[in-house]
């Protein structure tokens, strides 16, 4: 993590994916300058109108953050990372990439804490335009959290954004990972998990191919609804998509992390499928105050192009989930993954060999669990 560049928080963005807020903020009048927000928790500072001035609250009573004029440090390296070609045969390719921490969060409003449910590292490779996707399982146990006893991977986010409020989550948390994998982590997106609901209804729902039949009859929409869904295409309305991302009732934690992965394909897809603008103060409303990143309009502009030229076969990815890379165990009374690092890191710099995000198995057949 780039300790030097203070984090923006200015843009909001979504778990859909910030490739998806970035075009979508990119149509909003008044998006060419950077606004001040700060980080989930107090009460509101200020309040301004439209797109171009919003404030947010803060975890826990203290300094307020302010928008610091771009680029920053971190962007700066970005760019300088971009302009240098990554070899295809490159051993390491993600000390090569940008590097974003895409982080989905439980808390609602009123809470005190929270956990962090969705845990990617999303790897651009603008000048193969490539991307790879690596979806650590929650439940990781980390022994050496800086400042702190060791835990599950899921609280280290609260527990920076605690100590450090504005930014110190995801600065903790990308340093655990920088550390435990060798990978550096150029920006974070964080998104609460109301927000993807709100998200999918303001954009008239969201069609996904379901290849694995799913249900639940615990929904994780307000109100419990049960989820049914058979393989096939559907198109969800937001409370079935948050229990399709959250569900954990077939195939656990490993499956749901696969299922997020293909969510943010699908709605990436339907961006350029659908005409959005109508709904456009809509979606912004539905994002208001929810998502939280340090990527900058410039930043998100070329990842939004490099988005939209992307096909099936440029997406690669994987989930944290072989018995080489984990193993189940006990902390204490916390049931946990004990992660084999060095496994992890020498996956994750293989991520693009690794077949594409739609074709998990080696022989193109996914077998559901």
């Amino acid at each position: 993590m780039h300790r030097s560049a203070p984090p923006s928080l200015v843009w909001r963005r979504p778990l859909s994916t910030f490739l998806l807020l970035c075009f979508l903020a990119s149509l909003l009048p008044g998006c060419s300058r950077a606004t001040a927000s700060a980080a989930p928790g107090s009460p509101p500072a200020a309040q301004a109108s439209g797109p171009s001035a919003v404030v947010s609250a803060l975890p826990e009573p203290s300094a307020q953050s302010t928008a610091q004029p771009f680029p920053t440090s971190a962007s700066v390296e970005t760019q300088a990372v971009e302009a240098s070609p990554t070899p295809v045969d490159d051993p390491n390719p993600l000390l090569k990439t940008t590097n974003i921490l895409l982080l989905g969060s439980d808390r609602r409003p009123n809470m005190p804490n929270w956990r962090t449910d969705v845990i990617m590292i999303v790897a651009v490779d603008r000048a193969n335009k490539r991307v790879g996707v690596i979806s650590l399982p929650r439940d990781i146990y980390v022994d050496v959290i800086p400042g702190h006893r060791g835990n599950k991977i899921n609280v280290i986010d609260y527990l920076g954004e605690r100590d450090e409020p504005n930014g110190g989550g995801p600065k903790l948390l990308g340093q655990v990972i920088e550390d435990k994998l060798g990978v550096p982590i150029h920006h974070y997106v964080r998104v609460e998990f109301e927000a993807v609901k709100r998200l999918v209804d303001a954009m008239g729902g969201v069609e996904i191919e379901i290849d694995c039949p799913l249900y639940d009859p615990y929904g994780y929409d307000q109100g419990g609804a049960p989820l049914a869904l058979d393989a096939g295409v559907h198109r969800l309305n937001g409370g079935q998509a948050l229990s399709y991302v959250r569900s954990r009732r077939i195939g656990g934690d490993l499956e749901r992390e696969r299922r997020q992965q293909r969510f943010i394909w699908a709605v990436r897809t339907q961006i350029q499928n659908e005409n959005l603008l109508p709904r456009i103060p809509a979606i912004y409303q539905a994002l208001q105050g929810s998502v939280y990143t340090d990527l900058n309009l410039i930043e998100a502009v070329k990842l939004v192009r490099l988005a939209m030229e992307l096909e099936k076969d440029d997406v690669h990815g994987f989930v944290v989930n072989d018995p080489s890379m984990i193993r189940a165990g006990y902390a204490g009374a916390m049931w946990v993954w004990y992660p084999n690092w060095p496994k992890i890191a020498e996956a994750a710099q293989k991520v693009f060999e690794h077949p594409a995000l739609f074709h998990e198995a080696e022989d193109g057949e996914f077998r559901c669990p």
